[in-house]
């Protein structure tokens, strides 16, 4: 390498070590960064090592990763094949599902719409849930459609729409998405129980859950293994604490996980429960970007554990 392009290297790895600074105090400009030409021009391997280490307080170990974190930023430099696209897409996962399980555990679908303006409001029904599909959290719950703003609904949809998370987090899988809106049923209308379980599945088998209970006005959220007794992992939501009820379905949801994640090194399988029925939720490659510090840090060592890497040379297919 020319003695110029190593100036202009470092000259960039300084930029970018400010704007990482930076971004602890003003999250917003570090997006915009990460966002802008510059930031898009930082190879993804320098980009998510100086990025973990501002996160995590350590060094990124590419070369022999050891914690669950470090082998989530190594999934995403290096386990790239289509059907993670069509998986994480909100819309496209859908053929994905019913072609494993069927039809029975998918939300009513109301719309597909290529663009915001698209969508005829009239034509939906009362409660809907209307969400991009290349997107996180970025969803929009109507219980009554005749108490919703639909004007300032439209300039969410048109922002989350536009959106790119790609190039903050380097998820390879949302990179290709073509995107869209869709229109789903609202599954607690009436503020019903909803349970969401996540299962962390590894080779195709499930080895803990996380739990999310969600009823009106309360949120709670832990850690079990998979015959729910509970884990050591801390949230700051407040905890779901053990024992937890075993749902009549549980072995139902537990054998969707598993049938889901068959042909993955490593995938969360999110399927609700709510009013004594299964629901598909989504399929998630990344949790939190591997961008999150765990609590205990043994906690991340624990679930990486788990997660064993595919060779770079090996063909990976979900089957």
């Amino acid at each position: 390498m020319g003695i110029y392009r190593q100036r202009a290297l470092r000259n960039l790895l300084i930029t970018w070590q400010h704007a990482v600074s930076v971004y602890m105090l003003k999250k917003k400009l570090f997006f915009i960064f990460a966002r802008s030409v510059l930031g898009r021009c930082i190879p993804d391997r320098i980009f998510l090592s100086l990025y973990y280490r501002r996160r995590m307080r350590r060094r990124l170990n590419l070369q022999n990763p050891q914690s669950f974190t470090e082998k989530i930023q190594w999934l995403k430099l290096n386990w790239r094949d289509d059907i993670l696209t069509e998986c994480v897409d909100k819309y496209e996962v859908r053929n994905f599902v019913e072609e494993r399980i069927g039809p029975e555990i998918l939300k009513d679908l109301y719309g597909v719409y290529e663009k915001p303006e698209d969508i005829d409001i009239n034509k939906l029904p009362d409660a809907f849930v209307l969400k991009v599909n290349h997107g996180s959290r970025q969803n929009i719950f109507c219980k009554k459609k005749s108490e919703i703003d639909w004007k300032h609904t439209l300039r969410l949809l048109k922002k989350y729409f536009k959106e790119d998370l790609y190039p903050i987090y380097r998820e390879w899988a949302y990179k290709n998405i073509a995107p869209r809106i869709i229109c789903e049923e609202h599954l607690t209308r009436n503020d019903e129980t909803l349970y969401e379980y996540g299962f962390y599945c590894y080779d195709g088998v499930p080895r803990q859950v996380e739990i999310n209970e969600d009823k009106a006005e309360l949120h709670r959220v832990n850690m079990f293994d998979v015959d729910l007794n509970i884990l050591e992992n801390k949230y700051s939501s407040p905890a779901l604490q053990a024992p937890v009820t075993r749902t009549p379905q549980y072995e139902k949801v537990l054998e969707y996980a598993t049938i889901l994640s068959q042909g993955f090194p490593f995938v969360r399988v999110d399927l609700l429960y709510v009013n004594n029925r299964i629901y598909f939720g989504e399929m998630t490659f990344y949790p939190l970007a591997g961008l999150c510090k765990l609590d205990p840090d043994s906690f991340d060592y624990f679930l990486g554990s788990y997660l064993k890497l595919p060779a770079l040379q090996a063909t990976i297919s979900a089957g």
